[in-house]
């Protein structure tokens, strides 16, 4: 079963955004989309909330608040739950939309179709054999059908790309923190930012059906190219930290210890952020194994 399960993983077409359900990215395989727009909707005033206390907690750095990797990373996990609350709001307002034209249609079909003769029933059920329909389906990593009448539209691709961007930018900061970085006795501010950040993450991975694709790494990836090339440009430049230093973070001096910070920044981009996308492809598959377990 693992091995069939990363044979399909591995496979040049994963690399793209394409996937049979968007309903998907608006629900969740263990309670209602009404349920998962609530819980979004907390989740994304608790992490506004958090990027103006924090932008107001550190309001000495100034503009400096912004070049930090932490703060980039929250930012984008604050604006994933953003675009998340709406894309659940426009499903649940489709979904509302379509009961009600459910209900009215099969009302009018109650009062106002006529009896249909026994003979031409006989031939209906003849002519329909089980199985076929007009619908072509195909298996998603859940139990159900996925039918082509879900389809991606960009804004799920979209939303998608900053999931995964998102998501192991929060591992990649909560990691390097606790472990390298760290000092003793951080703010509350600072263990949401680096602990609470990824809990957040994960958490969404196990609750909603958003899925997880090994080669989705490389969107985190671009991330991550984009903020090693604003550090160099920052460096060359003259700008410094929030304490007077030539360096964003220990692993960006370029001129103290340039070796130190290629040899950093080459694991960070080869090993640490395809162990992150691993992480999340894990949670992912187990909560793909709950749902087969307990046939959601």
């Amino acid at each position: 079963m693992c091995w069939s399960v990363f044979r399909r993983e591995f496979r040049l077409v994963n690399f793209r955004l394409l996937y049979p359900n968007s309903e998907d990215f608006a629900q969740s395989p263990w309670f209602g989309i009404l349920t998962v727009l609530q819980y979004r909707f907390i989740v994304t005033l608790f992490c506004l909330g958090t990027l103006i206390a924090s932008g107001i907690n550190y309001r000495r750095n100034g503009p400096k608040w912004l070049i930090y990797l932490t703060n980039w990373s929250f930012s984008f996990i604050t604006v994933y739950f953003i675009c998340a609350c709406i894309l659940t709001a426009i499903h649940y307002k489709k979904q509302r939309k379509m009961g009600k034209n459910t209900v009215q249609y099969s009302m009018e079909t109650t009062t106002e179709e006529a009896p249909q003769p026994m003979e031409d029933k006989i031939k209906n059920e003849c002519r329909e054999e089980p199985g076929q329909g007009d619908d072509d389906t195909f298996s998603t990593d859940g139990n159900f059908k996925a039918t082509m009448e879900t389809p991606m539209y960009w804004y799920h691709k979209a939303l998608w790309v900053i999931y995964n961007i998102a998501a192991a930018a929060a591992l990649l900061v909560t990691l390097s923190f606790w472990t390298v970085i760290s000092r003793s006795n951080p703010s509350a501010i600072s263990v949401i930012v680096h602990g609470v950040n990824s809990i957040l993450m994960v958490a969404e991975t196990m609750l909603s059906s958003m899925p997880v694709r090994l080669f989705h790494v490389i969107y985190p990836m671009f991330y991550e190219i984009a903020y090693i090339v604003f550090t160099v440009i920052y460096w060359a430049s003259g700008g410094t930290n929030s304490f007077g230093g030539s360096f964003i973070y220990p692993q960006t001096d370029y001129s103290g210890r340039p070796v130190f910070s290629a040899v950093s920044l080459i694991c960070l981009f080869f090993i640490v952020l395809p162990f992150c996308q691993s992480i999340l492809f894990c949670f992912y598959r187990i909560r793909v194994w709950l749902e087969t377990k307990y046939d959601r």
